[in-house]
């Protein structure tokens, strides 16, 4: 049997994950804490067959990125009711030979759209269907938006919306005819944009109004083409990385059991930020 000695190992796995922050980001974290642990990137293809040997080698908890947010659900021996009600884990924590699983993306959505507004009540749209999409959805209904969404999937956009009783419109619709709804806030959650990946515009830049509240999932490049859309248009922009910081700091809090002081929150920021700065 292998096992970490020294230090805990812990590590962010999916493909492709070359670009991901989070290990500078949660490094960061533990070196603040003055706790022995080193956190990978892993690219994993074959998901329940790696997870085996990951729990195997040792490692104690996992964040989970795209693809395999829903597998990762699937597989984990046990599920907090969030998971639950999301459908996806984004988080695992060892326990035995097998994990357990979390949602923490929902808090990450919620709490940085909460720096710059307040949710009841306000009418929200969310642009895609996949495993962010369930959790940013389940943070907005669990504040009190109203919550509609839009996918290039119109069927699959529908089914989401039906699971969290909310509206569904067609993002063809929403092309053909962009300032025929009105939203006070808008989240982007499919991976367009992602590393200026070039994909074709989700919406035109007439759908953006002065007031919406607009936060792209995607953090890197910190301002994609989706946001600087938005900010042109007067909307207030919020980037990918503070949902990063947030999701980080509930999975750091989970897998060590305890808060995560002002000043380590601060330096997971000081570190992203500077990496996105310098490219």
């Amino acid at each position: 049997m292998i096992k970490p000695v020294q230090r805990e190992l812990y590590a962010v796995i999916g493909s492709p994950v070359a670009h991901s922050l989070s290990p500078i980001m949660m490094a960061a974290a533990f070196e603040a804490l003055d706790h022995p642990a080193v956190y990978l990137a892993l690219e994993v293809d074959s998901f329940e067959e790696d997870l085996r040997v990951l729990a195997a080698v040792g490692l104690r908890g996992l964040s989970v990125t795209l693809p395999h947010k829903v597998e990762a659900f699937r597989l984990a021996l046990k599920r907090d009711e969030t998971a639950e009600a999301i459908g996806a884990v984004n988080t695992l924590r060892r326990e035995g030979a097998g994990w357990q699983g979390r949602n923490t993306d929902w808090m990450g959505a919620t709490l940085a759209l909460k720096r710059v507004t307040a949710l009841e009540g306000k009418s929200a749209l969310v642009l895609g269907a996949g495993g962010v999409a369930r959790a940013v959805v389940y943070g907005l209904k669990r504040e009190g938006a109203r919550v509609t969404v839009a996918n290039r999937d119109h069927d699959r956009g529908r089914r989401l919306a039906e699971l969290f009783d909310c509206s569904c419109i067609a993002l063809d619709a929403l092309r053909a005819d962009p300032t025929a709804r009105s939203f006070d806030v808008v989240v982007q959650c499919t991976s367009v944009g992602l590393m200026k990946s070039g994909s074709e515009p989700l919406v035109p830049d007439s759908f953006f109004r002065a007031g919406m509240v607009v936060m792209d999932t995607v953090y890197r490049p910190a301002w994609t083409d989706f946001l600087l859309s938005a900010k042109g248009a007067g909307c207030t922009g919020v980037r990918g990385s503070e949902m990063l910081i947030y999701q980080g700091v509930a999975q750091l809090e989970w897998w060590l059991g305890k808060s995560m002081p002002p000043h380590v929150v601060d330096r997971m920021r000081a570190v992203v930020e500077g990496a996105l700065l310098h490219g």
